[in-house]
């Protein structure tokens, strides 16, 4: 088990340090310090090991950014609470999360098949969103949309603030939370 630590560690490592265009077998094998023989007696290949660690990597931030499904709890409210919990949580596994946008930006390094099941994992997010449109809560703009001005607008400020080595406290995440969607 602490080889294949060592292996995740390594391909989070060369991924956020070198980009996922230096992840050879080789070079993950040497700074896992283990032979590629090794590798292969976990995983059937590069894609296979790839989609095994995004796949772990997409389950350790989705359990703690799951939607607020209370029906008394207003939309707003549910979208604040789903803001923070992700702010949260990019910060607390910044590696996973790294390695999750590299691949979320080249999806072809993984199984297209898994990749695509586990973007309907977000299905609840979606669904959050249209009720905030459907109650005047959010603009009604294409998902995508909404998706790079929050999502992905977080996800830099985590890049920045990660390498910088800054950790955002509670009432900056706070500030910026209810930051989200106002123009």
């Amino acid at each position: 088990m602490d080889k294949v630590a060592a292996v995740k560690q390594a391909v989070y490592d060369i991924t956020i340090n070198e980009g996922y265009q230096n992840l050879s077998m080789s070079k993950i094998a040497k700074k896992a310090g283990v032979s590629q023989a090794t590798i292969y007696l976990t995983y059937e290949s590069k894609e296979d090991m790839l989609t095994s660690i995004y796949v772990e990597a997409k389950d350790i931030l989705d359990s703690q950014t799951k939607v607020d499904l209370d029906p008394a709890t207003d939309i707003e409210t549910k979208l604040k609470q789903l803001f923070t919990n992700y702010v949260k949580t990019l910060l607390a596994h910044p590696e996973q999360a790294l390695y999750m946008d590299a691949v979320n930006n080249t999806p072809e390094l993984i199984e297209r098949n898994v990749y695509q099941e586990m973007m309907h994992r977000n299905d609840d997010i979606q669904a959050l969103v249209t009720a905030g449109q459907k109650a005047g809560t959010l603009a009604k703009v294409p998902f995508p949309l909404l998706v790079a001005f929050t999502f992905d607008s977080i996800n830099s400020w985590m890049k920045v603030a990660y390498s910088h080595h800054v950790e955002p406290d509670e009432d900056q995440i706070t500030t910026a939370v209810a930051s989200v969607g106002k123009s």
